[in-house]
């Protein structure tokens, strides 16, 4: 049991310590010409190996890492480098890869040479964070490489030169052992947590371990229990595994007050508290970068939000709003923020921990309240 802790402890430290992508964690994208040219990519691909996070059990091994992201910088290019036209959007498409090798792209899994998926977003706000993945059995070691190009539907660009990253199974910086906490013992909660699937209050090693298997083998179903996949869209995320681990180690959240016992929180107190320190962050939603033509810093955020269809075509087709005042289940700021669908992009925020249950209820008040902007 406490290996199996200290599994979980190094899988949660090197996810939440990998999702920033600043610097030399970024895969920059540029063109080789002005307005043209094929793409490339800015990285340390002369020192590419990935050492991922571990968790291990019923004899497999899933290793993971969702660093280094893909992005169209806000810096200045290099030398004879240039940045994409405004509107390009993005595919990675795998060329070669060993054995158990994964990239992961917004619920997509390429583990075959040809497969390719659209990277999140579109030139100038292209900006997103696969999953680097192995899956080995248990006691497998060494070093497995993947090779893949960018390439794209507009005609002005060729495909990239052919890239490859090593991910390895050696010890480096994300995967030093950590001393392993005793689990802490908690009453039953009043509603049920991510992971805890007989709804008693806690994740215990067994239900750590049942997660895993089905996160490791794509034929298992993970609605099999309701609290494996919170977000109900067919699969067990890394993300989603973290949770399940924070609950293991920390107990669950009872979580949020009962919304009867205290008043919705004001736009303004969200703006503070949630958009301007999460969302409104440098290549992400500033009013520089606008990703996904959203702007959430506070003299925008609001008629940005209430009653404007999303940027993504599938979700405004269905007749999502980005804010719906009075209905939070058709507001696809709080889909986003829970946990999209596939095609409808990544979870939201890209950098940093997704928000806590109590931060989401708090938007969900103000939605059913009528999103009032005060």
């Amino acid at each position: 049991m406490r290996a199996l802790l200290a599994a979980a402890v190094l899988l949660f430290a090197a996810v939440t310590e990998s999702r920033a992508c600043v610097g030399t964690a970024c895969m920059q994208i540029w063109s080789t010409e002005p307005g043209g040219g094929a793409l490339t990519i800015q990285w340390h691909f002369d020192d590419p190996k990935l050492h991922m996070g571990v968790f291990c059990a019923g004899g497999q091994c899933l290793y993971s890492t969702v660093d280094p992201g893909f992005i169209t910088s806000a810096d200045p290019p290099p030398e004879g480098s240039y940045a994409l036209a405004d509107g390009t959007a993005v595919r990675a498409e795998i060329v070669a890869l060993d054995a158990g090798t994964t990239l992961k792209i917004n619920g997509v899994a390429l583990d075959a040479p040809g497969e390719s998926t659209q990277l999140e977003g579109i030139a100038p706000a292209l900006h997103s964070h696969p999953s680097w993945q192995l899956k080995l059995a248990q006691g497998v070691q060494g070093s497995f490489s993947l090779s893949f190009r960018l390439v794209t539907d507009a005609p002005q660009y060729a495909a990239s030169a052919v890239y490859t990253v090593v991910l390895t199974t050696e010890p480096g910086p994300t995967m030093t052992p950590t001393a392993s906490p005793t689990p802490t013992a908690t009453p039953p909660a009043s509603r049920p947590c991510a992971g805890d699937c007989n709804e008693n209050g806690a994740v215990s090693i067994d239900e750590l371990i049942a997660a895993v298997n089905i996160a490791l083998d794509p034929s298992n179903d993970p609605t099999i229990c309701r609290n494996f996949d919170p977000n109900q869209d067919g699969q067990i995320t890394i993300n989603e595994l973290v949770q399940f681990v924070s609950a293991a180690l920390g107990g669950c959240d009872s979580g949020p007050t009962p919304t009867a016992t205290r008043r919705p929180a004001t736009f303004a107190e969200i703006q503070q508290a949630i958009l301007q320190p999460r969302c409104a962050i440098a290549t992400c939603h500033d009013d520089e970068f606008e990703s996904g033509d959203l702007n959430l810093t506070a003299d925008a955020a609001y008629d940005e939000l209430f009653n404007v269809p999303p940027d993504i075509e599938s979700a405004a087709a269905a007749g999502l709003l980005r804010v719906d005042d009075f209905d939070p289940d058709n507001s696809f700021l709080l889909i986003k923020l829970t946990g999209p669908p596939l095609g409808q992009g990544s979870r939201m925020p890209l950098v940093g921990d997704p928000l806590s249950a109590e931060e989401i209820q708090l938007i969900r008040d103000w939605i059913a309240a009528g999103a009032p902007n005060s």
